[in-house]
């Protein structure tokens, strides 16, 4: 298989397998597969037509073709749906074979190369369903939890994510069958918009247009903004090694607190118990008060080391809710241990200016502590002193 699975794929896959066991092997039993299959057969016979192979030889030669590039050995049949909305190709998947349904005059409307993309786009599908059993467990785990009753939006964003990034790998597999990148970008606007005379070109510096006016993130629930699309492929084409980062950036845009998916729960997770460790660092806010406070947070938390740079790094492309509960969480523990009195608020001051969270963290202290200017401008100017009176203690 010339692609696998994107980063977001594999750690999902990972997060599932590790996080919902249970769920994981009722999945992989395929106790419905059948079933399906048959219900699937049914769906086809009744609204679409069955393309025979004598009928088009043209189309399953290339049907051929794109699959030998694949490495796929499936037997392909392809079918023309009854709907006329639009232009459209789509994979209905049963294990060991392929079959492509075309809506709208798809044949008539594309060029031999763009027909190739096309095709290795819903291919490409089927090699990851076909080939690659852990995705498309998580692909149904991920469905079963965002179609459920009580499904949080968590899961939505997780289920939505995946399927963004599917379309993503799966532009992949249509260059791959054209190797032709304008072709695979008309392909993908001729699909998208019915438009019959598209200029690759042009449509590169629309989208360029688009990125040049800010950071764009997608919305689509189950494909990408087209522009974001074509993007995404010339990067990949172009420069390879940038593409995960760039790819990352617009499908997933800044960590936003109302918007977690499940791997982002982590990562907040994982910011948090960083920045915990990193407020404890020094010795004399190690008080029972204090240590016993991280058990609200993590029962397990363990004090270590402080070696974590990515903390300034993640803070800086995170959004204002992310920053904000990062200044609540240096907030909490400035007030933890009473004992302490001032030191710990001017420890978390100092710390605030460290990571980049200083003016927010004085407009919520002052907020919540209930401080006048003045009392916040005495605080700021004795900071560094105070904070060396209590290191000055614990010797």
């Amino acid at each position: 298989m010339p692609i696998e699975p994107l980063d977001y794929h594999l750690e999902m896959i990972r997060h599932l397998q590790r996080q919902e066991p249970d769920l994981w092997k009722w999945f992989s039993a395929d106790r419905l597969r059948q079933q399906q299959n048959e219900a699937a057969r049914l769906d086809l016979l009744k609204t679409t037509y069955r393309i025979e192979p004598d009928a088009n030889a043209p189309l399953y030669a290339a049907a051929a073709l794109v699959s030998a590039v694949l490495g796929l050995a499936a037997p392909i049949t392809c079918y023309q749906s009854q709907s006329v909305s639009g232009l459209n190709a789509s994979l209905a998947y049963m294990p060991g074979e392929a079959h492509l349904v075309l809506v709208g005059p798809v044949l008539s409307t594309l060029t031999d190369v763009e027909l190739r993309a096309v095709l290795g786009h819903e291919l490409l599908h089927f090699a990851m369903l076909d080939r690659w059993r852990d995705y498309m467990i998580a692909a149904q785990v991920l469905a079963a939890m965002s179609n459920d009753a009580a499904a949080q939006s968590c899961h939505i964003a997780s289920a939505r994510l995946f399927k963004l990034y599917t379309e993503v790998c799966c532009d992949r597999g249509a260059y791959l069958a054209s190797r032709d990148l304008n072709a695979t970008i008309t392909a993908l606007v001729k699909i998208e918009t019915s438009t019959t005379d598209v200029s690759a070109e042009s449509y590169l510096r629309q989208a360029d247009e688009i990125f040049a006016k800010g950071h764009p993130r997608a919305e689509g629930v189950t494909h990408p903004e087209t522009f974001i699309r074509a993007k995404a492929i010339k990067l990949w084409v172009d420069q390879p090694h940038m593409a995960a980062m760039e790819i990352r950036r617009v499908i997933e845009g800044p960590l936003a607190l109302e918007e977690l998916d499940l791997l982002g729960q982590q990562q907040v997770c994982g910011l948090s118990r960083r920045l915990i460790n990193k407020i404890l660092q020094p010795q004399w806010l190690q008080t029972e008060a204090t240590l016993a406070h991280t058990k609200l947070f993590f029962e397990d938390f363990e004090l270590g080391a402080d070696g974590d740079r990515q903390i300034i790094a993640e803070l800086s492309d995170a959004d204002d809710k992310i920053r904000d509960f990062a200044c609540y969480l240096l907030l909490d523990f400035a007030t933890a241990d009473r004992d302490l009195e001032e030191a710990p608020l001017a420890a978390m001051l100092l710390l605030s200016d460290e990571l980049g969270l200083g003016e927010r963290f004085r407009q919520l202290t002052a907020k919540e502590l209930n401080l006048r200017k003045k009392q916040m401008q005495a605080l700021e100017t004795d900071a560094s002193r105070i904070v060396a009176e209590a290191a000055k203690g614990e010797d």
